[in-house]
């Protein structure tokens, strides 16, 4: 896992050591055990890498690496989990290496598959291929966009980068934000903006997972879909017992072969379903497994984020999984003083604008300080399996109008009420009267969510507020998705619920969860693995009928049934979800506050030419006034927004001024 860069002055001119150096060095955070460069003089091209070093701790797995006599090189960030595999493969077929790391292995099967190489490889990744021979640069992004990568092109120059904000250490790169992408991130709730091609920087483009792009001297960047979920769906048994003994299967060797690594492991343990199934996996296959597989034998250690005094506060499951599986917990209070006091380098580590991240930055930063740079985590599973809230009302909703099934209904009404018990469930009638008024019957899946907004949030959630789009002087960006318009048809045979997860797995939520866990992590130099991502479960997964994902009383029950005697019960059975966030409102009453009013009053705010700052100040003041924290923190995308802005330009001014100098 590390940070990649890459430049082609396709405009000849030639790549500036001290340059290609500020380009990586940008990136240092996400690689703090080591850096290299590479330079091809006759063509104008810089690769860059920043190392955390995971396998193959010598010198010899630094990159940027070369193989066959040079004339491939490779940056990469990522890893291939069934690299020993391939490289047993690839040795039978001729080929020698020289490291034990997972990078030759790429390099080695580019050159014997080509393209078709991608699907060799079960892993997270972002890497650039240079033919030095043939003068072409291959680029690819795993199958789900685990791992990030973003690009550069104006016909004279080509340039690519793990992360935006390192663009702003090219000399020729030119920092302004894009204004409809700006509004779509502070007024956008369905968070939709890490599946999408745009980003916030004008200019920058996001590669999408399971893409590759190629590019050639005098042609544009040819941009190639090589992933398609729908075509790798695989036969289920009928029976879900059956059902759950392989899913059980996949997912305990996507455990396995994601505990291959020559350093520490750890868990960001939440103590709800699905990080407690990841860590209690872990700890039976540890039990009976042989060490010759490269797992590694530390991985015991469990960091707990607890916010005490607050319903979010899940320290007490948590500590359940923790005895059963004999780990090593840390437990680590979220302060909000110590979250403020790092809010400039938090928001810029994080540079996007979504909630408050501070929560995820500060537990990331506690796992690396102690350690380890590896955490095994339960990312995935909740799009995959419909374990939100919002799954099992929509089903609700289908089964009053879509498809109406009064049993269905009231089975689902009551796996929500256990899901949040202290809120209200909207009545059949009232469901009733706001679908049939929207006319959501014959588009159901395309205004679910919005409903849900108007509605179900509401109801479920007395202390949520939709973000505020009136206070905007732009049109937000129209999310647009090709890949999801060309798999409709193919996607025709699917139930309703599992078009939903289709679509929040590839495009909605999910790719952005992934944006927002990366930057945290990596801002501290720690790698994300996430077992349910493996693509054979995911592909198991979406050939599952809606009933083994949400039946009986229970949300992701193929998971529930498959960890049965795995996990301790009252955490296999516990219907409850609170999720991972940071007491936002609570900060607003006290320890925000001074900031929010500095931020609404000044200048820079006020003269946006993307909202109407005057009216957002006088909503605030007027919600401090009233006592109404909820109300002011309506606000917080679009101080968010503020503060990176400045934190860009300023960053941007000192690049500058260091090159003059």
């Amino acid at each position: 896992m590390c940070g990649i860069v890459g430049i082609w002055n396709l405009n000849g001119i030639p790549i500036e050591a001290f340059g290609l150096d500020q380009f990586t060095d940008s990136l240092a955070h996400r690689g703090p055990d080591g850096r290299g460069t590479y330079i091809c003089v006759e063509a104008n091209l810089g690769l860059g890498h920043r190392r955390l070093a995971i396998l193959d701790l010598s010198p010899k797995g630094k990159q940027p690496m070369a193989y066959a006599g040079g004339r491939y090189w490779i940056t990469y960030n990522g890893e291939i989990f069934n690299f020993l595999e391939l490289r047993e493969e690839l040795e039978g077929l001729g080929h020698t290496f020289v490291t034990e790391s997972d990078t030759e292995v790429i390099l080695a099967a580019y050159l014997q598959w080509g393209e078709s190489c991608q699907l060799k490889f079960n892993g997270m990744w972002a890497f650039a291929i240079w033919d030095r021979n043939e003068r072409v640069l291959f680029i690819s992004r795993d199958r789900f966009g685990i791992k990030p990568l973003h690009y550069f092109f104006d016909g004279k120059h080509f340039a690519f980068a793990s992360e935006m904000k390192a663009f702003l250490a090219l000399d020729w790169f030119r920092l302004e934000f894009n204004p409809r992408m700006l509004a779509l991130a502070v007024s956008n709730y369905n968070r939709v903006e890490g599946g999408t091609e745009d980003c916030l920087l004008k200019g920058i483009k996001r590669l999408h997972g399971g893409h590759c792009l190629i590019i050639r001297p005098g042609k544009e960047p040819q941009i190639k879909r090589w992933w398609n979920t729908l075509d790798h769906l695989v036969a289920v048994p009928e029976d879900i017992n059956q059902q759950a003994e392989q899913f059980c299967q996949i997912f305990f060797d996507a455990c396995k072969i994601r505990m291959r690594s020559d350093v520490p492991l750890g868990t960001a343990l939440s103590g709800g379903l699905d990080s407690s199934s990841v860590i209690c996996a872990m700890h039976q296959i540890r039990a009976f497994s042989d060490n010759h597989s490269r797992l590694s034998s530390d991985w015991q250690k469990a960091f707990v984020a607890t916010f005490p005094g607050t319903i979010q506060d899940e320290r007490k499951f948590a500590e359940q999984v923790v005895q059963h599986v004999g780990a090593r917990p840390t437990y680590k209070e979220m302060d909000p003083t110590e979250a403020v006091e790092n809010l400039d380098q938090i928001l810029f580590s994080f540079e996007e604008i979504y909630d408050i991240p501070t929560s995820l930055w500060m537990i990331y930063r506690e796992i690396r300080k102690l350690g380890v740079s590896i955490s095994m985590d339960g990312h995935g599973a909740d799009e995959l399996l419909g374990g939100y809230h919002f799954y099992p009302y929509a089903e609700m909703r289908r089964a009053l109008v879509a498809r109406p099934n009064l049993n269905r209904f009231y089975e689902m009404r009551a796996t929500l009420q256990a899901l949040y018990p202290r809120f209200d469930i909207p009545s059949p009638g009232s469901i009733l009267r706001d679908t049939l008024t929207q006319g959501l019957k014959n588009n159901f899946l395309a205004n679910s969510v919005r409903s849900l907004g108007r509605l179900g949030r509401s109801c479920l959630f007395p202390d949520y507020v939709p973000r505020r789009t009136d206070w905007l002087l732009v049109n937000p960006q129209v999310p647009f998705f090709p890949e999801w318009e060309a798999d409709k048809s193919q996607l025709a045979h699917f139930d309703s619920l599992n078009k939903q997860l289709y679509f929040d797995f590839h495009y909605r939520f999910l790719p952005t969860i992934l944006r927002n866990f990366d930057r945290c992590s990596m801002a501290h130099g720690v790698e994300i693995r996430a077992p349910f991502m493996d693509w054979r479960l995911v592909c198991f997964g979406f050939s599952l009928p809606a009933s083994s994902k949400i039946g009986g009383g229970y949300t992701k029950l193929i998971l529930r049934k498959a960890m049965q005697g795995i996990l301790p019960e009252p955490i296999r059975t516990r219907k409850s979800k609170i999720g991972f966030a940071s007491p936002l409102v609570d900060w607003y009453k006290g320890r925000l506050k001074a900031f929010v009013l500095d931020t609404v009053n000044s200048q820079k705010f006020l003269q946006s030419d993307i909202w109407n700052g005057s009216l957002i100040r006088q909503q605030v003041a007027d919600s401090y006034a009233k006592g109404d924290f909820l109300g002011a923190s309506r606000s917080w995308q679009y101080i968010q927004a503020m503060k990176l802005m400045q934190l860009f330009a300023d960053k941007s001014n000192q690049t500058a001024n260091k090159g003059r100098n």
